[in-house]
């Protein structure tokens, strides 16, 4: 997949595309079959497939009060992209200048000039530039006059108590620890990636080391200790996380940390990829480091039973 800036493009900088436009955090399973449909649609027309983003999300610029944890780091976003077998990305630093430009202009300039658009896919609540002023029907509007379609995609919903695939449901499943949805919803576990960086190494001195990890997603569970497993590389160890401000040592940023069960080696600058399972307990200030250390004692051994470990050290696979 070629990655552009926006600014890169010029006229004619594609022949012939189907494009697809939007944020795409978490990329989804309601995302992949977007995007799926747009691969699929373009290898038909002999055309070429694009995904239209955006960095970073325009609530972070136009209301940064409003604006959502993201599922994704942009990075990570681009990759997943990738894999669904699309020909180009573009992506838009989006800042105030580019909000403001008007949609219609946008339409032709953008996708029919650069772009050749011949159909483009969005989703039934689609809105973009100048106060959302961009509608579905505008493209439509626009495509009648300059030659392409409009493929308007119904939202995925997912039998059961599921419901409508979306980033919103993901993230409210993430609040409330349920992973098990997140994951449905997402199409694959629930993730955090980071390289491991130097803290106050509390841990080392409690007998306990944790990897300290600048986690690149922004969206976390609540504050508590998590049974999990960790990808060193290609070996997975389980894993005690502990999410939050670490209050017995008078901690008020919130912070992840991740404790490996039978692991000894040297992590710093390593990345990293944490998938919770299950919330062992929330957080709790404890009244002494010795009340701390035999409630860690605890939790390794309630992490152990959740991950069916009981017994069983080493490295394994996650299931």
């Amino acid at each position: 997949m070629r990655v552009v800036e926006h600014g890169e493009l010029t006229p004619g900088f594609v022949d012939r595309s189907v494009v697809t436009i939007g944020n795409f955090d978490g990329v989804h399973r309601g995302h992949r079959v977007l995007i799926g449909k747009v691969v699929e649609r373009a290898q038909a027309l002999d055309a070429v497939s694009v995904v239209y983003t955006f960095h970073p999300h325009p609530l972070k610029v136009l209301n940064p009060s409003s604006c959502p944890p993201m599922l994704t780091s942009f990075e990570d976003r681009i990759a997943r992209i990738g894999e669904l077998g699309v020909d180009l990305l573009v992506w838009a630093r989006f800042d105030r200048e580019y909000a403001a430009q008007e949609p219609e202009l946008f339409v032709r300039t953008t996708l029919v000039e650069a772009l050749g658009v011949r159909e483009i896919w969005v989703g039934p609540d689609f809105g973009f530039g100048r106060d959302r002023r961009g509608s579905i029907e505008l493209l439509r509007k626009v495509g009648a006059e300059a030659g392409f379609d409009v493929r308007v995609l119904e939202a995925l919903t997912l039998p059961g108590n599921d419901g409508v695939v979306s980033s919103t449901r993901i993230r409210e499943a993430v609040a409330r620890a349920d992973f098990e949805t997140a994951e449905r919803l997402l199409g694959r576990p629930y993730t955090l990636r980071g390289p491991v960086i130097r803290g106050a190494a509390r841990g080392r001195s409690l007998g306990f080391p944790t990897a300290n990890v600048l986690c690149r997603e922004e969206c976390l569970p609540p504050p508590g200790v998590y049974a999990a497993w960790v990808r060193v590389g290609n070996a997975t160890y389980p894993a005690a996380v502990n999410v939050g401000p670490n209050p017995t040592f008078g901690g008020s940023s919130t912070g992840v940390e991740a404790y490996l069960l039978d692991f000894s080696g040297d992590l710093y600058g390593r990345e990293i990829e944490i998938r919770p399972v299950a919330r062992v307990r929330g957080e709790i200030a404890f009244r002494s480091v010795e009340d701390l250390v035999r409630h860690i004692r605890r939790d390794v051994a309630e992490v152990r039973r959740i991950l069916g470990l009981e017994g069983s050290p080493g490295a394994c696979a996650a299931p």
